[in-house]
This record gives structure tokens, sequence and C-alpha cells, in this order.
């Protein structure tokens, strides 16, 4: 105390007042230290790519070295039930790679996917024909996946060991797909297509391949089957938007929160008091 009128000394008050700001600062820089933390993730994963994007490593057969690929397309809502491996619906080979996806149709119009799913499954026992496919769309938009992509399935004979096959459920012998099958099928292939990076002439229909009537909706009106190829490209476009624009707000917040904490350490560095030398 300063004797002459009883106020601290001006020095010490100047001292106080320092460590008064400094304290508030740095509480308030380490709490921005968090949030950033907290945005990032604490295994520097980002929620958005949880959800949204998946990251596959896919082999390259030729070159044997693995390519990372950002798939923007969500998994649909796959049931998986997988064959038990046997030489007429699951041989177990291994793909040489997948550079198709082939679209079926099942010739056994109001048929569920569950019944032909349990049908490939049969044939092992059955044993007088082979047949099945990686996935078979039903006629309410359900998807069953009868053989892991990267095997082969008997449903596009020379494509089986290059290819993904999907059978299409429908009611009626004309082969018309329901509006549920439909938009599953779109929404399927267009996540197939994005993970194994194919474009749209990869995406082919049997009677590509062996001149079957197959599928035959598709066959028979073909302006309905390039509509469909419009509308895999489309959804595939807009879940690339989606993200594209929900990673470009993260980053923008990020930067914003970033130009804040320089503001505030410029704020430190020009305006803080110097502390007073002891005498």
């Amino acid at each position: 105390m300063n004797p002459d009128n009883g106020r601290p000394s001006r020095k010490k008050s100047g001292h106080a007042l320092f460590w008064i700001i400094f304290i508030e600062v740095a509480a308030l820089l380490a709490g921005f230290a968090v949030l950033l933390f907290v945005v990032r993730g604490t295994d520097d994963k980002d929620p958005l790519v949880d959800e949204e994007v998946h990251l596959n490593y896919i082999m390259n057969t030729e070159s044997e070295t693995e390519t990372e690929t950002i798939v923007y397309v969500p998994r649909p809502d796959i049931d998986e039930q997988f064959l038990t491996v046997n030489k007429y619906s699951r041989p177990g080979e291994e793909c040489k790679t997948i550079d198709a996806i082939v679209i079926h149709y099942l010739g056994n119009p109001r048929t569920t996917a569950q019944e032909n799913h349990d049908y490939f499954e049969s044939l092992k026992d059955l044993k007088d024909v082979s047949m099945s496919a990686n996935y078979v769309v039903g006629t309410k938009g359900e998807i069953i996946q009868c053989v892991p992509d990267g095997e082969v399935a008997y449903a596009s004979n020379s494509y089986n060991d290059h290819s993904i096959s999907i059978e299409n459920c429908h009611m009626t012998a004309s082969g018309k797909l329901t509006k549920q099958t439909y938009n599953s099928l779109v929404k399927l292939t267009a996540y197939l297509a994005d993970l194994y990076d194919l474009e749209r002439s990869q995406i082919i229909r049997h009677y590509d391949v062996t001149g079957k009537i197959c599928p035959k909706y598709f066959v028979e009106h073909p302006e309905a089957w390039e509509d469909f190829l419009d509308d895999v490209e489309a959804y595939r476009q807009e879940c690339m938007d989606e993200v594209i624009a929900e990673q470009e707000a993260i980053l923008a917040e990020q930067m914003k929160e970033r130009e804040t904490v320089d503001e505030l350490t410029a704020f430190l560095e020009t305006n803080a008091l110097e502390v007073p030398q002891e005498q």
C-alpha cells in the first residue's frame, strides 16, 4: 500500500490487470481450440464423412496397388443374405475386376426378392441349374444381396467374372418395374457405379451381352432405358453436390473460427499490457 493515499500502487495495479486480460484471452483461445477439436473429431474423422461419404480402397488388379476413392452416393439399405458357397449359385470365385453393372429382370411376375433369393439358395440341393445374382430388388423396393461384390454370380454369361448383376422383381408380364423397385434400382446402381468409378456406358442390360430380351421392359422401350441412365446420373450428381456443399460449409466455418483466433492473437500482441519489472 502507498502510505500517502492508501491506494494500490500503479505498478502492482498494471501487473494484476495484465494477468487478468492474459488469463481471459488464454481461456478464450483454449475454448476455440476445443471447439476445433470437436469439429474435426477426436480421430480426425468428420461426421459428414462417416454418414455420407464412404472411403473405399479398391484393388487395382493390374498395378496391384491400392487407390483411395471417395464415394459420394450413400449406400442404400441392403439386406445381406449371402448364399451358401456351392457350384450352382455361388461358386466362391473372385472376379477378375469390376467394370460393368448388368441389369436384369426376373421372368416370374409377382414373386418377391426373398422368394427369388431362397430359390437361388435351393439350387445347391436341386442341382439342376446354375443361376443367381449379386442383388435382387423387390417390388416394394427392398434390396437383398445374394453374392458379395467381387464374386462371380451366375447371371450375365460372359460378363460373370467382371461385373455386378442386379435382378429386378416386377408385377406383370411386361416387366415394367414398380415405382419402389425403380427408385431402389436407381439408388443401388448409382451407389455401385460411384463405388467402382464406372461410367454411364458401363451400366448395361443383359440384352447388351447376349441379345436376350432382359430386362424386358427396358429392351422393348429403349427410351425408358435412357431415362433410367439419366436418372442414375442425376442422382449421382445430386449426391456429389450435396456432399461438396456441406464440406465447403464446414471448411468455411473452420476458416471463420481460425480468423477469429488470429484476431484475438493479434489483439493480445498489440494491446496486452507490458508486465512491469519488479524493482
